[in-house]
């Protein structure tokens, strides 16, 4: 099953060890995800992502985030294009 990204939004915050804003899209008209953070790729132009995590006690808990690297390429094609 495939999924459309329907709208993306970005919040720019100043540039924190190249942490650089958030992104939120909305995936076929019907699941928004919030909070997935932007940062400057450190080896090659452009940016990678960071899905929101909770701490719990000790532990991370993720929040949510892709299951593979077609999903992954696909949200982080599709944010890059709109931070152009």
């Amino acid at each position: 099953m495939s999924f459309e990204i329907t709208k993306i939004s970005i919040t720019r915050i100043p540039e924190n060890k190249g942490h650089i804003g958030f992104a939120s899209c909305i995936l076929n008209n019907k699941i928004k995800l919030n909070n997935i953070a932007i940062f400057k790729r450190l080896e090659k132009p452009g940016y990678r992502l960071v899905f929101p995590e909770k701490k719990v006690n000790d532990k991370k808990i993720q929040i949510f985030f892709p299951v593979n690297s077609d999903a992954y390429f696909e949200l982080e094609s599709a944010i890059n294009l709109a931070l152009q």
